[in-house]
């Protein structure tokens, strides 16, 4: 991977996040389709699946 590459990312969530950027962490991300989806609009077909919550919920 060319080391001028970033990922963007605004989800204040995400542990791999740096808020202040809007930058994620990780060197690489894995795009995967919401559970049992094939309707082809973006929300449900671009999901981040490296995502990983900054507090985990209850």
């Amino acid at each position: 991977m060319a080391s001028c590459q970033r990922i963007l990312c605004s989800v204040g969530s995400c542990i791999y996040n740096k808020d202040k950027d809007n930058l994620c962490t990780l060197d690489a991300i894995q795009v995967s389709a919401a559970a049992k989806s094939d309707s082809g609009a973006p929300y449900d077909e671009t999901l981040c699946a490296s995502y990983k919550a900054q507090v985990e919920k209850k």
